[in-house]
């Protein structure tokens, strides 16, 4: 027995050590044959990087080709806060204090506690590099990859970034650009934090963004309208604001890639392969920079005169911002486009940091980001007379235009009993016997009451919102379509809308009652009437040319360039990809002599001796006439809004070139702030003698050109109009 236990111990020892060897036979064959593709394919990921490479942005240009936004190349030492994480906090601390010293001593003043705090700082993704210095000196560079192995984490890169040669001029419009965030980037197809083969290149901003649409806006024709590639990664830089946001899919340039060969170490071995960026497309803007220069700075000149003043009643003129438009009425096309205040597109430039970002959205700062032309919303006043007279012609109550009103300065409402049935022109100044151009000339509320308390009263015959519908022609109440994010729709009220709200939060109102009052305060453009800059120009551009309402355009064409160094407005070195061409929204039917009465009635604001504008005219001649319509718009326990809205040439029988908004709120009488500021813009427009924009790099040309206009802005004259 003791022989066979021994015979079955060997047996069994000898199946399982064949067992074992076939197992490690069959296992070395797997690895060798089956799955040795796979470890092949892992090998070569684990030494071959394939690098994300941006390309220079297309440059931005004024209507003549003049360079406003460009592309440089800036050396910028950043943070990789992966390796960073794994050191500990002693050994953390002394690269950060030898970078400090180190940047120092070449000439970058650097806070210890400014590289502390962008490690620590949550905004950048955890993959991404966090500038700590931009545009250094190349020594810089070579010191720093000389000595890497000293400076862990400390990378140096050269990047495309945004230069704006006019500085400030024009911010609003153009926008800026910020790094990508990942809404963005799921919305662009784009790949995530961690995707293989991703790469960051770029800072960060803290500014909130959407996704600029994919198709570039506005009706075009040429040689390429489609969407070029752009392959975005997180850390990517794109369009934030303005035309930066807006043409976007223009503006990016074809990305770049680097496939690299890299040792166990991480250590480069080979460029196995390089695809260059393309640089992207140039956008040639419809504003002139040098009336946009010309614009700016009287606004800013303006308001800062106004700043601390008091007008007639003792109320303080803060006038916190303000704009000024202008518009060639024959095609949409934005000539200037100037808010105030407004912001050093630079300082985005590899990120806005969290100070810097707190700074710009303080109420007390007049939220400079904000573009008041097309985002700020106010009482348009008696600039809203013009759709209140087209109501009165659409519905048939004012027959020819020859009806008179006694204007005596004050007027009872029909039907009205209490204490306010009483409503009065400014100043309760009476007017006498005025009709429709008249009263549009000296701004004769009390005319325009009576209009508007005969609609509420004949409902049954015109319907209850004759006026609203007059002004919905103009494009009142809804967008214009102004290729730009941020737009305000603004506020044209109506009983259906009074009640819905009243519904809808019967704590916020009294009642949803519609009654004459109401109807009297919309026909004036007050009561709870909002309207933008861009509708007011927009819509006087409409009736300047006759009644064809274009959709306002930001952009001429989109050109790519042959060679950048050659000029950006030689035909010979750009192929044309697109032509923007205008677009009509809307045509208003008005009878000839209907509107030759409004139209005599606004040219009478400039040119009859009592026109609320003409005194300011009368200062600041242009090369032509002028029509238009000066506002005057009452905010509680505020200054009043000063406004104007006109066009020139006029009465001349020349088409209209040139539309023009002036918003300026808690400033005073639209007479004599916003007109006047508007003629003295004009002025050199209209005689050609436009003074060119001077660049940032001029500092003297600059401070010059401040200087007059600062001067200029002390000379209003006082019409003492109360409108």
């Amino acid at each position: 027995m003791d022989t066979d236990s021994t015979h079955v111990r060997l047996s069994a020892i000898g199946i399982v050590a064949v067992s074992l060897f076939l197992a490690l036979f069959m296992r070395l064959w797997f690895l060798q044959g089956i799955d040795r593709q796979a470890f092949e394919a892992a090998s070569v990921s684990n030494r071959v990087r394939v690098i994300h490479e941006e390309g220079p942005r297309g440059r931005i240009l004024d209507r003549n080709g003049k360079i406003l936004v460009d592309s440089e190349t800036s050396i910028v030492v950043s943070l990789d806060r992966e390796p960073l994480r794994k050191m500990e906090e002693p050994e953390r601390n002394a690269v950060f204090v030898s970078l400090a010293d180190t940047l120092q001593q070449l000439g970058v003043p650097t806070k210890l506690s400014l590289i502390e705090k962008r490690y620590a700082d949550l905004r950048y993704a955890p993959q991404e590099y966090v500038p700590i210095a931009d545009d250094v000196d190349p020594s810089v560079e070579i010191y720093l990859m000389e000595r890497a192995d000293r400076y862990p984490g400390i990378i140096v890169e050269r990047k495309a970034i945004r230069s704006y040669p006019y500085g400030n001029l024009a911010a609003h419009l153009l926008g800026y650009v910020g790094e990508i965030n990942e809404k963005e980037l799921v919305e662009r197809g784009g790949q995530l934090a961690g995707s293989e083969n991703s790469s960051t290149t770029a800072p960060s901003t803290t500014a909130p963004s959407t996704t600029a649409p994919s198709t570039t806006p506005g009706s075009s024709s040429g040689a390429d309208s489609g969407t070029r590639l752009t392959d975005y990664r997180l850390g990517d830089s794109i369009g934030k604001g303005g035309v930066e946001r807006s043409y976007e899919a223009d503006l990016r340039a074809v990305p770049g890639e680097r496939t690299i060969e890299v040792n166990a170490k991480g250590d480069l071995v080979d460029v196995l392969s390089l695809k260059s960026p393309v640089v992207g497309d140039d956008i040639w803007l419809t504003i002139d920079i040098d009336l946009q220069a010309h614009a700016e700075r009287l606004l800013a000149a303006k308001i800062q005169d106004l700043r601390g003043r008091r007008d007639k009643q003792n109320n303080r003129l803060n006038a916190p911002q303000g704009s000024v438009i202008i518009e060639d009425p024959q095609n949409g096309q934005i000539l200037a486009m100037a808010s105030y205040p407004d912001y050093d597109p630079s300082v985005t430039v590899n990120g806005i940091s969290q100070e810097q970002w707190e700074a710009f959205n303080d109420p007390n700062s007049g939220l400079p980001l904000v573009n008041w032309a097309l985002q700020g919303t106010y009482a348009p006043g008696s600039t809203f007379k013009l759709y209140t007279a087209l109501a009165g012609y659409n519905s048939g109550y004012l027959r020819n235009g020859t009806e008179v009103v006694n204007d005596p300065g004050v007027y009872t409402i029909e039907n009205c009993k209490g204490e306010k049935c009483e409503v009065r022109n400014a100043g309760s100044t009476p007017h006498g016997t005025v009709n429709m151009a008249s009263a549009l000339t000296v701004s004769s509320d009390v005319y325009f009451y009576k209009l508007a308390d005969k609609f509420w009263n004949l409902t049954d015959q015109y319907g209850e919102t004759p006026i609203q519908d007059a002004a919905a022609q103009f494009g009142l109440g809804a967008k214009t379509g102004v290729p730009l994010s941020g737009e305000n729709p603004g506020r044209l009220p109506t009983p259906a809308s009074r009640k819905a709200a009243f519904e809808a939060r019967p704590d916020l109102f009294m009642t949803g009652d519609w009654r004459s009052g109401d109807n009297i305060n919309t026909s004036i453009g007050q009561g709870d009437v909002l309207a933008t800059p861009l509708q007011l120009v927009n819509s006087y551009a409409t009736f300047a040319n006759g009644g064809t309402r274009y959709q306002p355009q930001i952009v001429t064409k989109v050109t790519r360039p042959n060679d950048l160094t050659l000029p950006a407005n030689d035909p010979a070195n750009y192929t044309l990809i697109r032509q923007v061409e205008p677009v009509v929204q809307g045509t208003i039917q008005i009878q000839p002599d209907q509107y030759a009465k409004i139209y005599d009635g606004l040219l009478g604001v400039t040119q009859s001796a009592f026109g609320t504008a003409s005194a300011s005219w009368q200062a600041s001649k242009t090369a032509w006439p002028m029509a238009g319509k000066t506002g005057t718009a009452q905010v509680s326990k505020k200054a009043d809004t000063s406004l104007f809205a006109a066009w020139g040439p006029a009465g001349t029988g020349e088409p209209a070139r040139y539309a023009i908004s002036v918003v300026i709120p808690e400033s005073g009488f639209g007479g004599e702030v916003a007109a006047p500021l508007a003629f003295r813009i004009m002025e050199p427009l209209s005689f050609g003698t436009l003074l060119p924009a001077c660049p940032s790099a001029d500092q003297s040309a600059c401070a010059a050109a401040a200087d007059a206009a600062s001067a200029a802005s002390g000379n209003d004259v006082t019409s003492g109009s109360a409108d």
